[in-house]
C-alpha cells in the first residue's frame, strides 16, 4: 500500500504546477517554483519525477481526462459523441486554459512537442478505434476521416474560439464521413 504522506505530497506539487501553469505558462512552471508553491522540497520533486517535462507532463494529465470512448454502432454516432466530449473537455477549467499554453510552448521546445504528441495521440485513441470498427463494418476504408474530423474542432476551439454547437459538429462530422466514401 502507497504511504498517504507520499501520495499527499504528489498531489500538493501536482496541484501547485497545474496553478503555475494556468497563472504562468509552461515558461515560468518551474521546479523551483512548483517546489515553493507546494511545499515540497525540489529533492522530493526530483524523487518523483526524473525532470521538469514529467511533471508538467504528470500535472496535464492529472487534471485533462482521456475522451470517453464510445460505440454507438456507427461512425457518424461515435464521432457526434466524441465531439461532445471533446468540447466538454476543452471548455473545462483549468484543461481550457492548459491545452492551448501547451500548444504554444511545444513550438519552442522538443520535448515539450514530445509531451504534447503522446499526449493527443492518447486522447486521438477513441476516434481511431472508432473509424477501426467502421472499417471493420464497411462503413469506411480511409483513416484520413479522423484528422478531418479532430482538425476543425481544434480549430474552432483554440484558434477562433467559436462555439462546438450541434449543427457545427454534425456539419464536421458530416464532411468528414463524406470525405471517406
Amino acid at each position: 500500500m502507497a504511504d498517504p504522506r507520499v501520495a499527499r505530497s504528489r498531489r500538493a506539487i501536482l496541484d501547485a504546477a497545474v496553478e503555475l501553469l494556468v497563472e504562468h505558462g509552461f515558461a515560468g512552471a518551474t521546479v523551483e517554483a512548483i517546489a515553493a508553491r507546494s511545499g515540497a522540497a525540489k529533492t522530493t520533486i526530483y524523487r518523483q519525477w526524473p525532470d521538469k517535462h514529467a511533471v508538467l507532463r504528470a500535472a496535464v494529465e492529472s487534471i485533462v481526462p482521456p475522451a470517453a470512448p464510445s460505440d454507438t454502432g456507427s461512425l457518424r454516432g461515435d464521432l457526434v459523441a466524441f465531439a461532445h466530449d471533446l468540447d466538454r473537455i476543452l471548455h473545462t477549467a483549468p484543461t481550457s486554459a492548459l491545452i492551448p499554453g501547451l500548444i504554444d510552448a511545444a513550438e519552442r521546445d522538443p520535448e515539450l512537442a514530445a509531451v504534447l504528441a503522446e499526449f493527443t495521440a492518447q486522447r486521438r485513441k477513441p476516434v481511431h478505434d472508432a473509424v477501426a470498427r467502421a472499417v471493420e463494418r464497411g462503413e469506411t476504408t480511409r483513416e484520413f476521416a479522423v484528422d478531418l474530423f479532430l482538425g476543425p474542432l481544434f480549430y474552432r476551439r483554440l484558434l477562433s474560439r467559436e462555439p462546438l454547437d450541434d449543427v457545427f459538429i454534425e456539419r464536421v462530422v458530416d464532411a468528414a464521413l463524406a470525405s471517406t466514401r
